[in-house]
């Protein structure tokens, strides 16, 4: 039988020499083990499911960690996303890439570490912002007001953190302020956005007739703001809108805040 798949059937540590052939069946393998002989390693089974991301530097770095008894005993798979929601300021969205189940052996201490471990990268939505406002309607009507549950934590072996959530937090403010330098300024919704949008794709299209789902209420509301102006009436009698500057700077802003990458 190949000795590597006898030792990770059999986590068995070999002893001294000695004359007693004494012996026991282990029952992974079948096999006789001489208890004098052998003993067998101390198991640490981690509660933990630990994420990692690769960094540009090759290296993998902790994300975070988990607890199974908070994912329901269900570890993360394929396509899963991991979605980090900031109340008032954003989502940060990783998406699972690999899964691992470790056995990790230390014969210096007679020990065997089990633990999962998960790889995440980083993804960029285009509805990021629109789930993130799903998630905070959802917060704020059922869950802000909720009393707290309370959660015993399971004791682990040589329970030394090894990520500080607080620093991912503290590193995940400060490339936001970043990015709210590049927030639009003019409030508007969807359907003006939209509006201003195919004005700027589609100049020769002036006319409320022209532009999709846009009437002369919103073609108002961007004027005030700026980011249109009026111009003369067609021979049809409709009134002709142009984009500005103003509007054209309002696009790339929104640009710029919806594809930012968080490193």
């Amino acid at each position: 039988m190949n000795a590597r798949y006898e030792t990770s059937r059999r986590p068995w540590k070999q002893l001294a020499s000695s004359s007693s052939t004494k012996t026991e069946t282990d029952p992974a393998s079948g096999l006789g083990i001489d208890k004098a002989k052998y003993q067998p390693m101390r198991n640490i089974v981690d509660d933990l499911v630990y994420f990692l991301e690769r960094q540009k530097d090759g290296r993998f770095h902790i994300e975070g960690e988990h607890r199974l008894a908070d994912l329901h005993n269900n570890v993360p798979g394929f396509g899963d996303r991991i979605t980090l929601a900031i109340d008032g300021v954003g989502t940060s969205i990783m998406e699972v890439v690999g899964r691992y189940f470790v056995r990790h052996l230390d014969e210096a201490s007679d020990s065997e570490w089990i633990a999962w471990f998960i790889i995440v990268q980083s993804v960029d939505l285009q509805e990021a912002d629109d789930l993130f406002e799903a998630i905070s309607e959802q917060y704020a009507k059922f869950i802000r007001d909720r009393p707290p549950q309370k959660r015993e934590r399971a004791p682990r072996a040589n329970a030394t953190p090894t990520y500080d959530d607080r620093k991912g937090i503290e590193r995940w403010r400060r490339q936001d302020a970043e990015r709210q330098k590049h927030h639009p300024v003019h409030k508007l919704d969807k359907p003006q956005m939209r509006a201003l949008r195919f004005l700027a794709d589609h100049p020769e299209c002036t006319t409320v007739d022209l532009i999709p789902n846009a009437g002369e209420k919103t073609m108002e509301v961007l004027s005030k703001v700026g980011c249109v102006r009026p111009g003369g009436k067609d021979n049809r009698g409709f009134r002709e809108w142009r984009i500005t500057d103003e509007g054209r700077a309002e696009l790339q802003r929104e640009e710029v805040y919806k594809n930012w990458s968080f490193d």
